[in-house]
């Protein structure tokens, strides 16, 4: 930000600096600059009062290296965050407003939406998590703000807060391109709740903020992520790969990179034109749990979770009981639905189930063995080489499965993917597999050594084939659980 936009808003005010690191991430720097220098979009009737205290947070993108969409099946997932970010400020406010911003780089992007705490209730009693939804949803150029506001609610919803006693007013800097595949909408909920747990002192550490989040993704937002975005986002560690174990209660192990390697993730710049594959995918893997569990009486499923089950019980036990392809009215005629509160089952569709089922199954077998070849090459310098190339080659047949047995790609992805297979150790890239739930978004590569010649050609090839400048995501940064908030006095 130059000097002359950040006068632009006024003279400076000041500032008092109550708590907080004194080094800071330039985002949070750049936020603290358009407090100072009264920024336009900041200050105004929907924005912040210019005294007064201000919390600030900030949380990472993360990027999924390994497991992905296997997360919401109880798997063994690999994620680590990016140095991208969401920052979001926190004041509370004298009535009882909650107010929402999205800050953009001009006064003319500044988004904005005001609902009072009294809209969470109806004669006396919160409302459903269904109403809250509509709420949200009433005017399409606003309801980004589920993803901010609605954090407010679950935590009166679930009992964390009893009640709201003031409105609060919350702005939101992000440079995570949204559609990028790489969990902007988790960066924002974690960073708000984030700041909320500490406006409020609610003492909830990173596992709580994070199914918060998800609570919000899945219940007010209704998007049925898994919990890897949030938990990434908030506990993220710098120079690790987090092996997240996505049970009732997650176990979360911060796993070294090996000396020279990282994960960068490439940017298709093609953004999915919906979330239909993914949605459809879920709503298929618990179709065929259901099956499971009412025809083979499995003790294993009794917690709803399939990664329970290993791929060889799998294969020689449960595997003959799915069909291959299930219209929703038979399904729903037999079994009469799902345990998932996050997906519905469409009479009309025809859904691919066994094909559903065998990839977290089998991704949480990959994941698993992953961890233990980059955990090898961490120990073993002289064979570095060997393990990191077990650790990309199922890094590619993640992206088979991701493909040929869940239905998602894009050939703008696949063009990446190939091009970083083709070029190979010889330019530093050991593996690569396509991210999240996408049908475009962000490849995931795994590198070692030196590899500018290499992503020069991957980047050049990209272009010439789509006309797309790709962007390169690096990392890693901390979550906002693993670093101090600020808070800010205005005067």
């Amino acid at each position: 930000m130059s000097t002359e936009d950040l006068l632009k808003g006024g003279q400076p005010i000041k500032i008092e600096h109550i708590f907080g690191p004194e080094i800071k991430p330039h985002e949070i720097l750049e936020f603290e600059s358009m407090l100072r220098f009264q920024d336009d979009q900041l200050f105004g009737e929907s924005g912040f009062e210019r005294s007064g205290k201000v919390v600030i947070t900030r949380a990472p993108a993360r990027l999924d290296v390994m497991g992905g969409i296997a997360d919401y099946c109880g798997a063994n997932v690999a994620a680590l965050t990016l140095e991208r970010g969401a920052v979001v400020g926190c004041q509370i406010r004298k009535d009882r407003q909650l107010g929402a911003l999205s800050l953009g780089n001009q006064c003319t992007s500044l988004l904005g939406l005001r609902i009072s705490v009294d809209d969470f209730y109806e004669r006396g009693h919160l409302k459903s998590y269904k109403q809250i939804r509509q709420l949200f949803t009433r005017n399409s150029k606003t309801s980004w703000a589920a993803h901010v506001l609605g954090g407010f609610f679950v935590l009166l919803k679930e009992g964390k807060i009893q009640h709201l006693p003031h409105g609060a007013t919350v702005a939101i800097k992000s440079n995570i391109p949204m559609g990028a595949g790489i969990a902007s909408a988790a960066a924002i909920e974690v960073a708000t709740l984030a700041a909320t747990n500490a406006v409020y002192e609610l003492g909830m550490d990173a596992k709580e903020i994070a199914r918060v989040g998800q609570i919000v993704e899945n219940r007010v937002v209704g998007m049925p992520c898994g919990p890897m975005d949030q938990i990434t986002s908030a506990s993220g560690e710098q120079g690790t790969i987090l092996s997240i174990h996505c049970q009732s209660d997650p176990v979360i192990e911060a796993v070294p990179l090996p000396f020279r390697t990282r994960v960068i993730g490439i940017h298709s710049k093609v953004k999915r034109p919906s979330n239909a594959a993914y949605i459809d995918a879920r709503t298929a893997v618990f179709m065929g749990l259901t099956i499971l569990k009412r025809e083979s009486d499995c003790e294993k499923l009794r917690d709803n979770r399939l990664c329970n089950l290993t791929v060889p019980e799998f294969r020689r036990r449960y595997r003959s009981y799915l069909p291959a392809r299930m219209k929703g009215r038979h399904f729903l005629d037999q079994y009469g639905g799902t345990v998932d509160s996050a997906t519905e089952v469409n009479p009309e569709k025809t859904y691919s189930i066994r094909s559903r089922v065998e990839h977290p199954i089998y991704e949480h077998a990959r994941v698993r063995k992953f961890f233990q070849s980059i955990k090898d090459a961490a120990a073993d310098a002289d064979n570095v080489k060997t393990h990191l190339k077990l650790a990309g080659k199922l890094m590619y047949a993640s992206h088979w499965s991701c493909r040929y047995r869940v239905g998602l790609g894009s050939p703008q992805i696949e063009q990446i993917v190939n091009s970083v297979r083709k070029i190979g150790i010889q330019g530093g890239f050991y593996g690569a597999r396509i991210t999240s739930g996408g049908g475009g978004g962000t490849v995931a590569v795994l590198c070692h050594g030196n590899i500018a010649s290499g992503l020069i050609q991957v980047l050049a090839a990209y272009k010439l084939a789509w006309g797309l400048e790709a962007e390169v995501f690096y990392g890693t940064t901390l979550g906002p659980c693993q670093s101090e908030h600020t808070v800010l006095n205005l005067s």
